[in-house]
């Protein structure tokens, strides 16, 4: 018998529909949109369609992964745990998300024993959990940083770089800090992505044997220490760094890059040579740097490479080992130091050391080789002079070492500023000083180019050679000065090629002061233009000046005194065509002269006591002591020859006595007049003191 209520029809409701109830007896309202399906075009869209089997496989999935396993779509994992149980048959590909370590792996199918029992940090392999690892392992696709291993900034990651390293052969570190808080060895290639940068936790140690690839950044941080040596298979790569790695950065006014360079030669060590390139810019320097063993100071190019020096009291570079290099830079004093710089911007205390393409300004002394600085070499040194003043003892180069090479200097001039000599070899060394060679040296400041100093040792066996003082206002002293004090001494050097302006008070000047000897020195091919002033100066005070040797081609003839003369010496040998006149023997050749005229020469100075010899041809001949001064003076011929005769008065050609060959003195003139009927070969040789 059927429901009483089966056919009861419900309540009329507005907007909705008459339908059968949910258990299908009986009528209901229904409402559209809630238990009855609003229509939208996509219904009509559906209705068009006609499913597959594979849509009504779909269709017919209950589980969203049955419906991605279908569709063989890859599984996003969160952990290594939940990739290892992944089913292999179904997931071939998978997305890890776990933090820092994501990237696509794939299933591989092979022997993967050996791999996975290397990768111990699951970087790149990683074991399934239900297939043996001979059968094949999880890889990843591309393993981009040491991220991938398990590194970050927050936890030790030395483990985490070294699986890197030893799996792959190479070490990446991504943008941000990586943190190594134990002592870690890398032995492979190191890159640095940008941004990247590790950290070095204190007391801690990171060595780095091979090369390093890096942009332009610091990327060697925190209070441990970076050691970048060198082993028997990778060489010196890792040896080539970029300065700012450590931190130092040129355009910082306030900011002290001493102290972050100084970690760059820390890290490179005395093991073996190395090279440290810096930026184009001002790096400050408020206090100085040691560098080590073989280290190449490299820069950008002088006048570009710039070490603003601020302060005093400090070498900005002193060496810490033998074969340091220093190329391509410049030294300026900051603005804030308003007196004069006294301590060096490099200091040489180790042999064999290269400074080459360097610009310095004012300094006592710009660069000092020390004692132990032997066998160095300096060249291309342009020496800037502003407000300094002459200070006795102040160089722009000191050199105490033996074996120096110097040349290629330049120093420009200035009204208020110079050293006392540019280049001074000798004083206060620690021992005696040999083989200097000092070559092509051009200036226009108003102090000594090149002095020799044996204040308490024995400088010897040196070349000094283009010297060129070309100064167009001011007074150097002179171009050369050769100068003992002391128990010191010199011996054995060659001067050659010296020009000199005529501004120079002086052109060489040999002054023993000292006990010891001053010695065994040969001087050619020197020119000055002065027309005051004394040509080449020996003075003595003490000890011993003695055999030097000056030769034919030295021209100091302008000067008002040519050689001057303070003081005993011996063995001052001047040879007799290196002036007119002066204090030592002079043969001049006039040739053919005619009857009745007369020639003159001046003597290169007011007072000249001597002999002169005049001969004409093989008869006419005449010795006579003279005095060619205001007050002048002649002796009788020493020679029986009546017709060869000497006056105290000037000769115009008629003025002696007809017949014969007549010599005049004058207050530094010598006249020779020609009488004798016809003409005659002349020769004068002039011999004084």
């Amino acid at each position: 018998m059927a429901d009483i209520n089966q056919w009861q029809l419900p309540r009329n409701e507005a907007g909705k529909l008459l339908g059968w109830s949910n258990n299908g007896r009986g009528m209901a309202n229904h409402g559209i949109g809630e238990d009855i399906q609003e229509h939208s075009d996509n219904l009509d869209t559906l209705a068009e369609i006609t499913p597959g089997e594979a849509g009504k496989s779909i269709l017919a999935l209950s589980v969203a992964a049955d419906v991605r396993d279908f569709l063989d779509t890859p599984p996003y994992v969160a952990t290594r745990t939940a990739m290892k149980a992944l089913n292999t048959t179904k997931d071939t590909v998978a997305y890890l998300t776990e933090a820092g370590r994501q990237g696509i792996f794939r299933w591989t199918s092979g022997d993967f024993s050996t791999q996975i029992a290397a990768d111990t940090a699951e970087g790149i392999y990683i074991k399934a959990d239900a297939i043996a690892a001979t059968a094949g392992a999880w890889v990843r696709v591309a393993a981009s940083d040491v991220s991938a291993f398990g590194a970050s900034a927050t936890v030790n990651s030395s483990a985490d770089i070294h699986a890197m390293a030893t799996l792959l052969g190479y070490v990446r570190f991504p943008a941000g800090n990586t943190l190594v808080g134990s002592n870690l060895t890398i032995d492979v290639p190191v890159y640095f992505a940008d941004g990247a940068y590790v950290t070095v936790a204190a007391a801690r140690t990171l060595t780095i044997t091979n090369v390093i690839d890096s942009p332009k950044q610091h990327i060697f941080r925190g209070d441990g220490l970076v050691v970048l040596n060198h082993d028997a298979d990778t060489g010196e790569p890792s040896r080539q760094i970029h300065i700012s790695w450590f931190g130092a950065f040129p355009g910082e006014d306030d900011v002290d890059q001493a102290p972050a360079i100084q970690k760059a030669f820390t890290a490179l060590g005395n093991a073996r040579e190395s090279k440290v390139q810096f930026d184009i810019g001002n790096y400050t320097m408020m206090t100085g740097v040691t560098v080590t063993r073989g280290a190449w100071v490299l820069g950008s190019g002088n006048r570009r490479t710039v070490f603003l020096v601020k302060g005093d009291g400090f070498d900005v570079f002193n060496t810490g080992h033998t074969a340091c290099r220093f190329s391509d830079i410049q030294f300026e004093n900051h603005s804030d130091n308003v007196s004069a710089r006294i301590s060096p911007f490099i200091r040489i205390s180790h042999d064999f050391c290269l400074i080459e393409n360097v610009y310095a300004q004012e300094a006592f002394n710009q660069i000092i080789v020390e004692t132990a600085g032997s066998n160095c070499t300096i060249r291309e040194f342009n020496m800037v002079w502003r407000t300094y003043p002459f200070t006795a003892g102040s160089a722009g180069i000191l050199v105490r070492g033996s074996g120096c090479n110097i040349s290629g200097i330049f120093s420009n001039f200035s009204s208020g500023g110079g050293p006392e000599a540019l280049i001074a070899v000798g004083t206060g060394a620690g021992a005696n000083v040999s083989a200097t060679y000092i070559n092509n040296v051009s200036y226009i400041s108003a102090s000594i180019g090149v002095l020799i100093h044996g204040d308490s040792v024995i400088i010897s066996r040196g070349q000094i050679t283009g010297i060129n003082y070309r100064g167009g206002s001011g007074s150097a002293p002179q171009a050369v000065k050769f100068l003992t004090s002391g128990t010191g001494g010199i011996f054995g050097f060659a001067v050659d090629v010296v020009t000199v302006n005529g501004t120079a008070t002086a052109d060489l000047t040999f002054q023993c002061n000292g006990s010891g000897d001053l010695k065994q020195i040969a001087v050619d091919n020197l020119f000055s233009s002065g027309s005051s002033g004394n040509g080449i100066e020996f003075i003595r005070t003490a000890g011993a000046l003695s055999d030097i040797v000056i030769g034919p081609t030295v021209n100091v003839r302008s000067r008002a005194t040519p050689v001057f003369f303070s003081g005993s010496n011996s063995g001052i040998r001047i040879d007799p065509r290196a002036m007119v006149g002066g204090d030592v023997a002079g043969v001049y050749f006039r040739g053919s002269v005619a009857d009745d005229t007369a020639f003159s020469i001046t003597l290169g100075r007011q007072i000249f006591s001597g002999t002169a010899i005049v001969t004409a041809g093989v008869v006419e001949r005449g010795i006579f002591g003279i005095r060619a001064a205001p007050t002048p003076a002649v002796g009788p011929n020493w020679v029986t020859d009546a017709n060869v005769v000497a006056v105290a008065t000037t000769l115009a050609g008629t003025t002696g006595t007809d017949g014969n060959l007549t010599l005049g003195v004058q207050d530094g003139v010598l006249y020779v007049e020609n009488r004798t009927g016809s003409a005659q070969n002349i020769s004068l040789t002039v011999m004084g003191a």
